[in-house]
């Protein structure tokens, strides 16, 4: 095979991978089952809109990311700027002694803002008081996580919440209620739709990710290495 033949085929072959990538949210539409459901799932879960605001494990530190690079939040935040919450009746409210001079709502408001480079923000009725603020390390995301690894972590009762008990892998009543609740309702998730100009979305529609969540747990909320 010559040069030129072999320049061909690589870029079939990348063209083809980013297409099947591309693909994942069609084919969900297409042909809605637990597999194509999980695999769009995987697909806006890895995106950068979620990713961003997991963060990342930067020497000693979680740090959120930002931009469509994914790269590290400026002017050194970390962790320790988080804003920490809990549940009092049927609100979320700022954890007493918990908040930094520096915290994430100094910046991050309940709305994004309206010029290109603002910082971006979401609040809503559905979850009274659950503002902008980072979850902890147990719950980080990357662009290279694995559907086998996104599975283990949203099944796993240690790593998917640290804020409500959602169940898991032995309790799917509970994951099922709470984690539909948590994708369908958490304006900080909504957001990955809506992230205000200069911000490419999350892949697909809010509505089809809360359906095709809905889809994979109800049909056993099986991992790819079970199907």
């Amino acid at each position: 095979m010559n040069r030129g033949m072999l320049l061909i085929a690589f870029f079939t072959l990348l063209l083809f991978g980013r297409l099947v990538v591309a693909d994942a949210y069609q084919d969900y539409l297409h042909n809605p089952t637990a597999k194509t459901a999980f695999a769009y799932l995987h697909e806006a879960t890895t995106h950068q809109r979620c990713v961003n605001c997991h963060g990342a494990i930067e020497g000693n530190s979680q740090r959120p990311l930002v931009g469509e690079d994914s790269h590290v939040h400026p002017m050194n935040i970390s962790s320790a700027n988080n804003l920490v919450l809990k549940v009092e009746g049927n609100k979320f409210i700022k954890a007493p002694n918990s908040t930094q001079p520096v915290n994430c709502g100094g910046c991050h408001l309940d709305a994004n803002g309206t010029v290109i480079g603002m910082p971006p923000g979401a609040a809503n009725d559905l979850m009274p008081g659950f503002v902008w603020h980072m979850p902890p390390p147990t719950m980080i995301l990357s662009r290279d996580m694995t559907p086998q690894q996104l599975c283990d972590n949203w099944l796993d009762p240690a790593k998917n919440s640290f804020l409500a008990i959602r169940g898991g892998r032995d309790d799917l009543v509970t994951f099922e209620k709470e984690f539909v609740h948590h994708v369908r309702d958490d304006p900080l998730i909504r957001w990955a739709w809506e992230p205000g100009p200069g911000r490419t979305p999350a892949p697909g529609a809010h509505k089809d990710f809360v359906k095709a969540m809905q889809l994979w747990i109800s049909k056993g909320a099986k991992c790819p290495d079970q199907t």
